[in-house]
């Protein structure tokens, strides 16, 4: 690609310089230079769309590479932009043309910017996908038994793997044992086990397949001594009812 012979640079090496590439051969690209350094129109196009491609890279976000926009892009560009350039006049459709092709490559160079900016964005940021954020289903509030002074609170939680039971409690004491999490149906004649809190009197717990909130809504908290025994203990230290 190099310089026009007659009057001006063409459109496409403007636009390419001013995307700051290196177009051509070197004799090439230093002829375009002496160029620019003489033709103040040829400048003045270079440095506007330098300024436009400028704006358009702080927006996607600074230093992404850029990538190409698919074909139809570019066609659609450049029909809507060539139909603004209705001939009258040979000097006018000359003028025309070239101010059309220059607005060509500058909207091009910035929907190669834009794409490449959004495609290395959702690329480097998986927390920025379409995960939807759990949603609350239920909560209730894990009151004191008789002889406790811990309490805490429930959650159950939708997301895309199933509900979850997250249980936060407070007012434990260490002990040579475990916490470990029920539901209960409302008579208390049955029970699941979830799963132990952790160190920090918390937990999370999928809710087990074929077992549904509406029977056994009543969540339980109980201190297990560690004999290997996984019934329940009967010694339950909070316990609070889920709205069903």
């Amino acid at each position: 690609m190099s310089p026009r012979d007659d009057l001006h640079l063409d459109p496409e090496l403007i636009g390419l310089l001013a995307l700051g590439e290196s177009p051509g051969t070197p004799d090439e690209l230093a002829a375009a230079q002496r160029h620019l350094a003489l033709c103040g129109q040829c400048s003045s196009e270079v440095d506007e769309l330098a300024a436009v491609t400028r704006q358009v890279r702080q927006v996607s976000g600074g230093a992404e590479p850029m990538v190409a926009p698919p074909a139809h892009v570019w066609d659609s560009v450049l029909a809507e932009v060539d139909a603004q350039a209705a001939p009258t006049a040979d000097v006018v459709v000359l003028a025309a043309r070239r101010r059309v092709s220059w607005a060509a490559t500058a909207a091009a160079a910035c929907v190669g910017l834009v794409v490449g900016g959004g495609a290395m964005y959702l690329a480097t940021s998986p927390q920025r996908a379409t995960t939807p954020p759990a949603a609350v289903v239920a909560s209730a509030s894990l009151a004191p038994l008789p002889g406790s002074t811990a309490s805490g609170n429930v959650e159950v939680v939708s997301t895309a793997s199933g509900p979850r039971v997250q249980v936060d409690v407070t007012g434990l004491a260490p002990v040579d044992g475990y916490y470990e999490v029920w539901l209960l149906d409302r008579n208390g004649q049955k029970l699941v086990a979830l799963g132990a809190l952790d160190g920090s009197a918390r937990g999370s717990f999928a809710m087990p397949q074929g077992i549904a909130m509406t029977d056994y809504p009543v969540v339980d908290v109980s201190l297990q001594a560690p004999n290997g025994d996984p019934s329940h203990s009967h010694h339950s230290l909070v316990r609070g009812t889920l709205p069903t």
